[in-house]
């Protein structure tokens, strides 16, 4: 379990660095940098944050390759679709700023990873097997 939370952080680490360069590129820098530093953070940047805070069953339960698959898809689907939202909210309302919008989905990532971050501290490691009743149990 140890190991899994180590690549929780890893990633984590990744994603919060990516969201955090993004927030300052997103107003200057060089264009191929700004480019493909917004670009991966905002194909899989939310959505990967995401995937932390809730950590469904699915992908917890899954051993090895057999649920990065699944965990890409839910990553860039919903890292797109949080992007087209807030593009769409920009339109409708005539406050068209990429920058800000940028800055908002970085700002929700961060928020998104500290929270799955604080949220495993709390319980502190647990196994992946459930019990009958649906509780989680501690590993011995």
């Amino acid at each position: 379990m140890a190991s899994e939370h180590s690549n929780a952080s890893k990633v984590s680490a990744l994603v919060a660095a990516t969201a955090l360069s993004a927030i300052p590129l997103s107003f200057a820098g060089p264009q191929i940098l700004r480019l493909t530093v917004i670009g991966l953070f905002l194909l899989a940047g939310p959505g990967t944050a995401l995937i932390l805070v809730l950590n469904p069953a699915r992908i917890r339960k899954g051993t090895g390759i057999d649920v990065i698959p699944l965990a890409v898809a839910i990553a860039v689907s919903f890292s797109l679709a949080m992007a087209i939202l807030l593009a769409t909210a920009m339109l409708f309302t005539g406050f068209w700023y990429p920058s800000a919008a940028v800055c908002c989905l970085a700002v929700m990532t961060l928020g998104a990873l500290a929270a799955a971050e604080r949220r495993f501290r709390r319980t502190g490691p647990v196994s992946a097997v459930t019990s009958q009743t649906g509780r989680r149990r501690s590993t011995p």
